[in-house]
């Protein structure tokens, strides 16, 4: 115990740059917690450092303003090493883009940071000399990280709840308080031990200690019931109709390659020959499958209309509107089928959470004067859709659609309570390459199959396409070079107390303990 009370008195000490790249290395270790690794106990390592730094924090002459130096450190180097296979996006088309790499690469983890910086602020403004520092850690930062996943735009990438494997015991929690809630139990028990060390009261870090082992336990209980109440994985178990999802493989630089055209084009037509495809009732296609308007080639209309025989078709593509104020450009979801006698587009959704800098410019006339682009552009920016609702995909039930990074958001379409029976999800993962992103991604897609109750049908380019169940395991999956993922529609759909009530919970969780907090603050 000495031994450990002097390395902590050691890292307390750290200025200066040293202090930050000790927090650094703290922040970049938890990304080991997250996909493709899931090694919680490295992220409780790491938290548990960000404590022991805020700790020595509350020591110095401005808490409050290193307890966000400190924070937004920790948090800069968590984003840095989880998030930079971004930069790859910007060598899809390196002459136009590749000099503005290192400053998305930075700049991103710097901005999301933020949150993390008042978060720590904010729990040094309530710091405690007692255990009782735990609650104020998780409530400030679980508080940070639903910042995070709102203000501009929001970005809810890599809370703490996703280093519990979507489909395993403790992620079933999502289904009660979200990812949000999940969050703050995270940072709660993980952080416990280094508290319990830290405090100079040890009955008050016994009663913390109890609480912590109480909190985990429960959620080991309700995670282990709802798994057990889950059955055996069958892939073609029920009535429901079989959905193949898929993806021809190709990078996102093969795809948008003008020479490559008629190769994307004809390896996503002999896929539906694949075996998999024959047997399937809907066949899924990722977004952007095809590098052009599909409205606008006839002649691959025609093509589909001759191979695809009476299966449904669901793929996403860039649709144009034309009017005399100029084109307007959609990243839209379409669905093929036969239902009015020949191939033709039965419904259509268009994306309506668009990524900034991706698919439009914020601060736009800044941004074009400094002769920035939106990295997908035609000759103009993508236009956000209507708001969410559902899509009707015959031969299944009506669908919740999302498009790529949407299926990120928790909550996202209320619209779809009690009115969807699955998430429909396409993706164009291959624009980060074949590193952390598609892994992240996916994790994220099937976290949203147990919050909403929903089964969650994917078609990734790059990236992992599946069937999930609405407990977030993989019916089957498919990750590399083309092929299909395959599976009976699972028509087991039923909302969770997440999906009816959203946030409620976790506002409630934190919102009691901080009047708690606010009544028994003491001074350091």
């Amino acid at each position: 115990m000495t031994a450990i009370r002097t390395f902590i008195a050691t890292v307390q000490s750290m200025r200066g740059l040293w202090g930050f790249l000790i927090a650094v290395t703290f922040g970049a270790l938890g990304v080991l917690g997250q996909a493709p690794f899931h090694f919680w106990p490295v992220f409780a390592l790491s938290i548990s450092g960000l404590l022991i730094l805020l700790d020595g924090a509350a020591t110095r002459p401005k808490p409050i303003l290193s307890g966000f130096g400190i924070a937004w450190s920790w948090a800069f180097g968590y984003f840095l090493a989880g998030m930079f296979w971004v930069g790859n996006a910007f060598l899809v088309d390196a002459e136009k883009f590749a000099l503005l790499m290192p400053f998305a690469v930075t700049a991103l983890p710097a901005l999301l940071a933020m949150c993390w910086g008042f978060g720590g602020a904010l729990a040094l403004a309530f710091w405690r000399s007692d255990a009782s520092r735990v609650v104020v850690f998780a409530v400030a930062l679980s508080l940070a990280e639903f910042a995070r996943g709102h203000i501009l735009t929001g970005l809810p990438w890599n809370l703490p709840a996703y280093i519990w494997q979507p489909g395993n015991i403790i992620s079933q929690t999502s289904a009660l308080i979200g990812p949000y809630g999940l969050s703050l139990l995270t940072l709660f028990v993980l952080a416990s031990p280094a508290g319990i060390v830290l405090s100079q009261n040890k009955a008050f870090g016994k009663t913390i200690g109890t609480c912590a082992v109480a909190v985990a336990i429960g959620a080991f209980a309700l995670g282990a019931i709802r798994v057990n109440g889950a059955g055996v994985v069958n892939p073609m178990a029920g009535s429901g109709p079989i959905i193949s999802a898929g993806q021809a493989g190709f990078t996102q630089k093969e795809v948008w390659e003008s020479a490559n055209s008629l190769r994307v084009t004809q390896s996503y037509l002999d896929l539906l020959d694949h075996p998999k495809a024959r047997q399937a009732d809907v066949v899924v296609w990722p977004e952007g499958t095809f590098p052009f308007m599909l409205q606008e080639q006839p002649e691959v209309l025609a093509a589909l209309d001759a191979r695809l025989g009476d299966r449904t078709l669901a793929l996403g593509s860039i649709r144009r509107t034309r009017s005399g104020q100029g084109d307007t450009y959609f990243n839209s979801l379409f669905v093929l089928d036969r239902s009015q006698g020949s191939l033709a587009l039965s419904a259509v959704y268009d994306k309506y959470h668009l990524v900034p800098f991706g698919e439009y410019l914020p601060f736009r006339s800044i941004f074009q004067a400094m002769g920035i682009a939106s990295l997908v552009s035609y000759e103009g920016e993508m236009t956000p859709g209507p708001a969410p609702a559902t899509l009707n995909v015959r031969g299944a039930p009506v669908a919740d659609p999302r498009i790529c990074y949407e299926i990120v958001f928790p909550h996202f379409n209320p619209a779809a309570l009690n009115k969807a029976g699955w998430i429909l999800n396409v993706s164009v993962d291959a624009w980060y390459g074949d590193l952390l992103g598609p892994d992240q991604h996916y994790a994220k897609a099937r976290a949203r199959a147990i919050e909403t109750g929903m089964p969650v049908v994917r078609a990734a380019s790059g990236g992992w396409s599946a069937i999930i169940d609405r407990y977030g395991r993989p019916l089957d999956q498919h990750r590399a070079g083309a092929g299909y993922a395959s599976a009976r529609l699972p028509l087991n759909a039923q909302s969770t107390f997440y999906s009816r009530h959203g946030d409620m919970m976790f506002l409630f969780m934190a919102g009691i303990l901080g009047v708690i907090i606010g009544l028994t603050r003491k001074k350091y």
